[in-house]
C-alpha cells in the first residue's frame, strides 16, 4: 500500500480511542479545537511509521494500542515551526537546521545537492533532473515574485541562493523571513521525494506563511508529487480553501468513547 488508509491510536492520554478510517488518497485536512489531539495524533503516525516507538512501549500496552496500514513507502513528517520573534531571521535556528538538512550535502538524508550530483554521476538521468529542478524552481520563484526575488545556483559555491532586484544581489538563506524557510523547506521535502509514493505529515504548516502562500500550498505540493499522501493538520481555513473543503476530517469525529 502506498498511502495511509486506517490508523487507530488506543487509549491516547490512556483515556481515549481514535479511529481513522478511509483516508483519502491524496489530501486529508484534520481540523479541530486545541488540546484535542491533532498533533499527538501526528506524533504517533510519525513513531509508528518510522519505528520511533520504544520496545517498552509494546511491552506496556501491548502490540495493538497504536495500529495503522502497512505501507511500502516513506513517511516524512515536517513538525510546526513556530519562531520567536526574535530568532526569525537567525541562522541558528531549528527552522534554519532543519532548512539546511534538506539542501546541503549530507548523509543522514536525501538533500538538493545530493540529488543534483546524481546528474554527475548517472548521466542518463541528467535530462530529468535538470527538467525536474526547473520545475521546482518555476514553483519557488511564483511565491517569491513580489518580494522581487528569484532562486539561483551560485556555481562557484555550488549553494542554493536568492537573487533580489535589478542587480542581482545574492541573498543567502539565512537572511530568509522565518516564513520563507518553512516554505523551502516543505517544497523541497516534496521535490526530493522524486515523484515517488510517499506520506508526508505536516502540523500547522500555515506558520508564518502568508495567506496567498497557504491558500496555494496545496496545489505546489501536488504538482511537484502527486503521487504524494498528504494528512495536514491546520486551524487556517486558507490552507484548504482552494479546493479541498470535502478532504476535511474533524479530530472530534475520530473519538470512539467519548470526549
Amino acid at each position: 500500500m502506498y498511502y495511509i488508509q486506517d490508523f487507530e491510536y488506543r487509549m491516547m492520554w490512556d483515556r481515549y480511542n481514535l479511529v481513522w478510517h478511509n483516508l483519502y488518497e491524496d489530501v486529508n485536512v484534520l481540523v479541530g479545537i486545541n488540546g484535542k489531539g491533532k498533533t499527538t495524533l501526528l506524533d504517533a503516525m510519525n513513531n509508528y511509521y518510522n519505528q520511533k516507538l520504544p520496545t517498552s512501549f509494546f511491552k506496556k500496552y501491548g502490540e495493538n494500542r497504536i495500529w495503522g496500514t502497512h505501507l511500502d513507502c516513506p513517511v516524512y513528517y515536517i513538525q510546526s515551526s513556530d519562531v520567536p520573534g526574535q530568532a526569525k531571521k537567525k541562522g541558528n535556528s531549528l527552522l534554519y537546521e532543519r532548512l539546511m538538512g534538506v539542501v546541503l550535502q549530507n548523509e543522514k538524508q536525501d538533500s538538493f545537492f545530493n540529488y543534483r550530483m546524481r546528474a554527475l554521476n548517472y548521466p542518463e538521468e541528467k535530462g530529468r533532473i535538470e527538467r525536474r529542478i526547473e520545475k521546482l524552481f518555476g514553483v519557488i520563484n511564483d511565491y517569491f515574485k513580489d518580494s522581487d526575488k528569484h532562486i539561483d545556483i551560485e556555481r562557484e559555491k555550488n549553494i542554493l541562493v536568492f537573487k533580489e532586484g535589478k542587480d542581482g544581489k545574492s541573498v543567502t538563506l539565512d537572511l530568509l523571513s522565518a516564513g520563507e524557510k518553512q516554505l523551502l523547506l516543505i517544497l523541497l521535502t516534496v521535490f526530493l521525494m522524486d515523484e515517488k509514493p510517499a506520506v508526508l505529515l505536516m502540523d500547522e504548516p500555515e506558520v508564518s506563511l502568508h495567506i496567498e502562500w497557504q491558500e496555494k500550498l496545496i496545489k505546489s505540493l501536488r504538482k511537484l508529487n502527486s503521487n504524494c499522501q498528504l494528512i495536514v493538520t491546520t486551524h487556517s481555513p486558507s490552507i484548504f480553501a482552494s479546493g479541498w473543503e470535502n478532504n476535511i476530517t474533524y479530530i472530534e469525529d475520530l473519538y470512539t468513547n467519548g470526549k
